[in-house]
């Protein structure tokens, strides 16, 4: 299963709802409004057994014709980061993923939900897991060559920054002194699950993905992992 192969099995028993302050969620909302656009609805999560994952639509306009999906809830949990990256702050995250414009979001068929799915359950596996993740890190759909959904061939999800417009890694500090940094969700080939995981090192599969790519997800685009 990826980075997740060699961690604890998933907790049986409920854990405390953990959600954010009333000021780190307003916080938390403008940054999201500021960097990645306004949004108008919100995929409200009905049951919460341990923190309260909400997703941000931003819909496609004229200078970003796409989807961007922003969860809101996962960075209210403390990651259990090993203490010899403690410096970095790497404690709490949020997500999101880019879809085309003409993508079904309001669908709950799953070749059109996988998307939001796989925003819930990454921002959970550090609470199921007792673990974290971050830049790098890469998530399989499951065993057996299992893909993500039955549309696409995708087994898997690699997790890199989050850019703002200067093309500075996404974060923003709240005043109670938490730093949120965002991921992105790379929905992946197994071969370049393969390739990255023999190389350990997200940056040199990235390397190989050309002019052609986009992070707006493709459920036929190139394999690179075949090049």
């Amino acid at each position: 299963m990826g980075f997740f192969k060699k961690h604890k099995a998933k907790q049986e028993k409920l854990v405390p709802l953990e959600v954010y302050e009333e000021n780190e969620i307003q916080e938390l909302e403008a940054y999201i409004q500021k960097t990645f656009g306004s949004f108008e609805n919100v995929f409200h999560e009905i049951f919460s057994p341990d923190i309260h994952v909400d997703i941000a639509i931003i819909a496609p306009n004229e200078t970003d014709p796409y989807y961007k999906l922003v969860t809101m809830g996962m960075g209210a949990h403390d990651m259990e980061v090993p203490s010899q990256f403690a410096a970095y702050e790497l404690r709490n995250a949020e997500l999101l993923i880019y879809l085309p414009a003409d993508w079904n979001i309001e669908s709950n068929d799953e070749n059109d939900y996988w998307p939001l799915r796989w925003l819930k359950i990454i921002a959970r596996m550090p609470i199921d897991y007792h673990t974290w993740v971050g830049y790098g890190h890469t998530i399989a759909a499951g065993s057996d060559r299992a893909t993500l959904s039955d549309n696409n061939q995708f087994e898997g999800i690699g997790l890199i920054e989050a850019l703002e417009a200067e093309k500075k890694p996404a974060c923003v500090r709240l005043s109670s002194g938490k730093l949120i940094r965002f991921y992105q969700l790379l929905p992946l080939y197994g071969e370049e699950m393969e390739y990255k995981l023999h190389c350990q090192d997200m940056e040199a599969l990235l390397a190989k993905f050309d002019d052609d790519f986009s992070l707006v997800v493709d459920i036929h685009r190139k394999n690179y992992g075949k090049l």
